[in-house]
């Protein structure tokens, strides 16, 4: 008797196990299936003003009303990018935190240091590109330059007494792959953020400095800096007369991309949610005029496209980085 009793208690607690087992492997789907139920987080690692989060502060709008939920930016500042990205890396993969990330977080600082605090292929699923923009050479009025040729040729008749400036990775590079290709001797300047380094320029702290389009434009339509040269491999339309940076860095070409990822290991139908809401997003023409003054080419892709994307410009930029002979941090 005592034997059946311990049989028939030992198939039900198996019999009780299996469900249990069969009930957490449910738990992602049925998570997919009703996320989202709260708000949102997207991280953005840049200083409020910057090109990043006037994106995602656009993205985070219209995202909300497609998810039916609030999505709340937080910025988080700082070295690089790198404080705001690693904390988007440590995060729960449940769909609630998300980064916008750009080209600095996840290409160029991989090359820029030696300790950096995330994977950016294995700390983070792609969901989707979102939009680019060129880099600006800009320069203060009183600089007596017209052209990115004028500029390297004011430098050399004075060494040593200029002084440009760099916010970020992504303006680091082109400002010193100019500086290098010209063999320049100009003092550089890093600030934490590119709108700084813009308004220092503007006040004549510095003379030269290189910033992101949308940064950029209203400094110069305002006339308080002057565009000399763009970083795309054409000019952009809303500067059709500035020039690619190319004429005084051969071969050089390089844009600003900005994506939304999502810690490793989120359940897919998340990830093709998250990826639709982007889609939906940036294609409504409500989004579309409030980032045209910015310059923003829309640049949509499918994860997985974002995915080889961000390890082609991985490479890119690494080539950029030892070409410029950037010190590795």
């Amino acid at each position: 008797m005592d034997t059946l009793s311990s049989s028939f208690a030992r198939r039900r607690l198996l019999r009780g196990f299996a469900a249990l087992l069969g009930a957490c492997a449910a738990l992602p789907a049925a998570h997919a299936q009703t996320w989202p139920t709260r708000p949102i987080t997207l991280v953005v690692p840049f200083p409020a003003g910057s090109a990043t989060d006037l994106l995602a502060r656009v993205l985070a709008e219209q995202m909300s009303r497609q998810l039916k939920q609030p999505v709340v930016i937080d910025n988080k500042a700082g070295a690089n990018g790198t404080i705001g990205t690693a904390a988007v890396a440590r995060a729960a993969p449940d769909g609630y935190t998300l980064l916008a990330a750009t080209s600095t977080t996840h290409a160029a600082n991989a090359s820029l240091y030696r300790r950096l605090q995330y994977d950016p292929i294995k700390d983070f699923t792609p969901i989707s590109r979102l939009a680019q923009i060129p880099f600006v050479m800009l320069v203060h009025p009183q600089v007596p330059a017209q052209t990115p040729q004028a500029l390297v040729a004011h430098a050399r008749q004075n060494p040593g007494k200029l002084a440009w400036g760099s916010g970020s990775s992504g303006s680091l590079i082109p400002g010193s792959a100019f500086v290098a290709a010209n063999r320049l001797d100009m003092l550089h300047v890093p600030y934490k953020g590119v709108p700084p380094a813009v308004m220092d320029t503007v006040g004549g702290a510095i003379q030269v400095t290189f910033a992101d389009f949308s940064t950029a434009l209203p400094q110069v339509k305002a006339g308080k800096l002057r565009a000399l040269a763009v970083t795309s491999a054409q000019p952009h339309p809303m500067l059709p007369g500035v020039g690619p940076m190319s004429a005084v860095v051969p071969g050089f070409e390089m844009t600003a991309w900005f994506a939304l990822y999502a810690p490793a290991d989120t359940p897919a139908a998340v990830v093709d949610k998250l990826n639709r809401a982007a889609a939906a997003a940036l294609r409504d023409r409500g989004a579309q005029q409030k980032l045209a003054p910015g310059g923003f080419e829309v640049t949509l892709s499918s994860p997985a496209e974002l995915g080889l994307f961000a390890a082609k410009e991985t490479l890119k930029w690494a080539k950029a980085v030892k070409e410029a002979g950037i010190a590795v941090e």
